[in-house]
C-alpha cells in the first residue's frame, strides 16, 4: 500500500477514496477556495454537491476551479442556513473551518454558526452518511471554535453516531485536526 498520510487533506482523501461510497447529494459547508468540492466531485462523484461560503472572494476562486462541473452549485451564504437551499438527505458533508487561505484572517467560522448548522444537518444526515471538520488550532479563534464545538460533540448519542478524532501528534505549532462523525 503506498498511501501517504501527512496532514489532513491526505487523511481525508484516504477516506474518501478507500471508505466511503454511494453519496447522492454532498454538502461543502465551508467552500473557501474550492479544493476540498473539487475532490469531493472527482473521488466520490456525488449527484449533487451544495458548496457555501460567507465570502463572495471564496466563490469566486471556486467557480474557475469548479467551472467544468455542472453538479455543484455556489451559494453564498452561511452553512448555518444551509437548508434552506438543501432538500435533500445528505449523504456527505465536510467543514474546514477557520478562515479563507490567503484571505482576510479576521473573516472566520465561529462556533456558534457551526454548531447550528451541525444540529441541522445530523438531522438531515443519512443513515451511514459521514461529516468531516477540521480544526485550525493555530490561532486563538480556532482554539476558542475547537473546544466549543468538542462540547458539542461529545454530547451526541453514541447509539447514533460515531464520532472519531485524528489528531497528528508529533507535528509543531499546533496542527489541524480532523474529526469524523458517522450517522449509525
Amino acid at each position: 500500500m503506498d498511501v501517504k498520510i501527512n496532514n489532513t487533506k491526505t487523511l481525508i482523501e484516504f477516506f474518501m477514496k478507500n471508505y466511503i461510497s454511494e453519496i447522492k447529494v454532498a454538502v461543502d459547508m465551508t467552500v473557501g477556495n474550492g479544493f476540498d468540492s473539487k475532490n469531493i466531485l472527482e473521488i466520490l462523484q456525488p449527484e449533487k454537491l451544495y458548496c457555501f461560503d460567507i465570502q463572495k472572494e471564496a466563490l469566486d476562486n471556486s467557480k474557475i476551479l469548479l467551472e467544468k462541473y455542472s453538479n455543484c452549485e455556489l451559494i453564498l451564504e452561511n452553512h448555518k442556513n444551509f437548508y434552506k437551499f438543501v432538500k435533500e438527505n445528505i449523504d456527505f458533508a465536510i467543514y474546514n473551518l477557520g478562515y479563507l487561505p490567503k484571505g482576510d484572517k479576521y473573516i472566520t467560522t465561529n462556533a456558534d454558526d457551526v454548531e447550528e448548522s451541525l444540529k441541522k444537518l445530523l438531522e438531515k444526515l443519512n443513515s451511514k452518511g459521514v461529516i468531516f471538520i477540521t480544526f485550525y488550532i493555530g490561532h486563538s479563534a480556532g482554539q476558542i471554535e475547537s473546544l466549543e464545538i468538542s462540547k458539542f460533540l461529545q454530547n451526541l448519542n453514541q447509539k447514533e453516531y460515531t464520532i472519531l478524532k485524528f489528531t497528528f501528534e508529533n507535528q509543531k505549532n499546533n496542527p489541524p485536526y480532523v474529526v469524523m462523525i458517522q450517522k449509525i
